[in-house]
């Protein structure tokens, strides 16, 4: 072999170590990148889990606080539905008649005690 051919494969040689290592090197930086991006989209679907949980939380305790008023509020309606009831009778109306105002039946007697 020549000089030059040993040149010349040195050169080859030497040139193929130096494409290797900036292969390595760009497919390192490469891999770091997609990392990187993975960490950062993780982090922001990790972020953006908790905060719909605290939120669903939040509802769920409101949705709780509106049953009970709505059953509250169902009581007193069932409450007044039956005194409605009672006040429209004729006997309701006729004790409200003589206890509140001293009103009588034709034939009624009124004894006073003092």
């Amino acid at each position: 072999m020549s000089g030059r051919q040993v040149h010349l494969m040195r050169t080859s040689y030497v040139d193929k170590k130096r494409f290797n290592r900036r292969a390595a090197t760009q497919t390192f930086f490469l891999r770091l990148f997609a990392g990187v991006v993975t960490v950062i989209v993780l982090a922001f679907c990790i972020s953006s889990f908790i905060s719909q949980k605290r939120e669903f939380d939040r509802l769920q305790a409101e949705r709780r606080q509106l049953e009970r008023e709505r059953n509250q509020l169902f009581e007193k309606y069932e409450d007044l539905r039956s005194l409605n009831e009672i006040i429209n009778t004729r006997d309701y109306i006729e004790r409200i008649a003589r206890d509140y105002l001293g009103m009588l039946r034709p034939g009624d007697i009124i004894i006073q005690i003092d």
